[in-house]
């Protein structure tokens, strides 16, 4: 920790990756909870902001790589700053496919898509807490990361289970559209467990 806090004072931090990554978090819980919000209600102001928090969290990632490209030094590992923005990406990118999909073969939200979304959107409001809590209580982030794996498994659940039910029916054509839309969801979720995982070695670094 003193090796750490000299090299602080020779070469003070410059850009503020913990509120970068944490601006970028909100984006995308704001991003998921929209499209939350245009399941169940159909407005087109719901979808916009979806599209909005897109572009919103694609600037600060970008700002964010070329800071990356800067900094002398960063509060943690910078392989694991820009793992962690380029799985956040991934998440708000498959929540926005999500939408498209659904717009453009016509799939009407059922309880199934509801549920994952509802997961998901869980998910990235605990993880935009956990980065919140990063800087200062990272033992607070560690207690969140239980919870978001729990979000995966119970989208992964509602997965299978809505898969059999869309199987089990008499039109195929149907069937492919709510599994392509099934699955946006489910990667959406897969890359929000894939970009906990780093953010837990981020935690276990600081410990």
């Amino acid at each position: 920790m003193e090796k750490r806090n000299i090299i602080d004072r020779i070469f003070p931090i410059k850009y503020h990756f913990h509120q970068m990554l944490f601006m970028q978090a909100q984006s995308n819980a704001s991003g998921v909870e929209a499209l939350y919000s245009w399941l169940n209600s159909g407005a087109d102001k719901d979808s916009q902001a979806l599209l909005d928090r897109v572009k919103e969290a694609d600037t600060i990632r970008m700002e964010m790589e070329k800071n990356l490209t800067e900094a002398f030094v960063t509060p943690f590992d910078r392989g694991d700053i820009y793992s962690i923005s380029v799985g956040m990406n991934r998440v708000l990118k498959y929540a926005e496919s999500t939408l498209f999909s659904m717009k453009t073969f016509d799939v009407k939200a059922n309880d199934t898509i509801i549920s994952m979304v509802e997961q998901l959107n869980r998910g990235v409001e605990i993880f935009a807490e956990a980065v919140s809590d990063l800087k200062k209580n990272h033992g607070k982030s560690e207690e969140a990361v239980v919870k978001m794996r729990a979000t995966h498994r119970e989208i992964e659940k509602l997965y299978m289970d809505g898969m059999v039910f869309v199987f089990a029916g008499a039109d195929p054509m149907a069937a492919i559209k709510k599994r392509e839309v099934y699955h946006h969801i489910k990667d959406a979720s897969t890359n929000l467990e894939e970009t906990v995982d780093v953010l837990h070695r981020i935690i276990v670094r600081l410990t």
